[in-house]
């Protein structure tokens, strides 16, 4: 870990409310994918002195680094962050982090609220670009179709890959304008169960807002999913 500096490439929509920023990265070496960065803005009204973490949601066999955010969140911090242009150089600190993916073959099941799918796209870019063939399981939970982050790119890997299966689930549909034919619901129990085939020798890792997090918790406890193969990464407000 050590001085990153980044440099801004392009903005793109990555889903409603959210972008991803591309940036070429000078100094970052041995990144893991799932780890994150620390990122200093010039936002001086900011309570945290422009300081946040973002995990990389690109693969480290992918030429740039790419942070993925919601931008619904009004900051100083956030508000920095969508000013930035083409060129634009930032200072960060990295890689950071032990939400990584785990040695030998136990499937590995994923767990996603909203954008805490950023190091589980991270992760599966990486398995396919290095050739891995792990059983990985994600399922995802968004508030409507609109604000899936990564959803067209992750079900053709879904579709392209038998090794890799993906769920989705939308909580309030009724505020969306785009059609949805899939699952109604929060993640529980019984759902997650639907898609794994052997609880006991899966590894779970859970990443999203802190509530969902603690509640995937005692989900996966609950079908038999034992604590020393969970891991979890909280996402906060920015």
């Amino acid at each position: 870990m050590g001085d990153v500096t980044l440099v801004l490439r392009d903005v793109r929509e990555e889903a409603q409310d959210t972008k991803s920023f591309v940036f070429d990265a000078e100094g970052l070496a041995g990144a893991t994918a799932g780890q994150y960065l620390i990122v200093k803005l010039d936002a001086p009204t900011d309570p945290r002195r422009g300081n946040r973490s973002f995990t990389m949601a690109n693969a480290p066999t992918e030429d740039r680094v790419t942070i993925t955010t919601r931008m619904r969140i009004t900051s100083p911090f956030k508000g920095k962050l969508a000013s930035l242009a083409p060129g634009d150089r930032l200072a960060a600190k990295g890689p950071f982090g032990k939400f990584v993916l785990h040695d030998g073959d136990a499937p590995a099941l994923f767990l996603a609220g909203g954008i805490g799918v950023t190091p589980f796209r991270s992760m599966i870019r990486h398995a396919i670009d290095t050739g891995q063939t792990l059983d990985m399981t994600l399922l995802t939970s968004d508030r409507v179709p609109e604000a899936i982050p990564f959803r067209e790119e992750l079900e053709k890997l879904a579709e392209e890959r038998r090794w890799f299966r993906l769920g989705r689930t939308v909580t309030r549909p009724d505020r969306s304008e785009a059609p949805w034919s899939g699952r109604i619901a929060r993640i529980d129990g019984p759902w997650i169960e639907e898609h794994i085939r052997d609880a006991a020798r899966v590894v779970a890792y859970i990443c999203g807002p802190p509530a969902f997090v603690e509640a995937m918790q005692t989900h996966v406890q609950s079908i038999g999913v034992s604590n020393d193969r969970i891991r979890v990464e909280p996402f906060i407000g920015y």
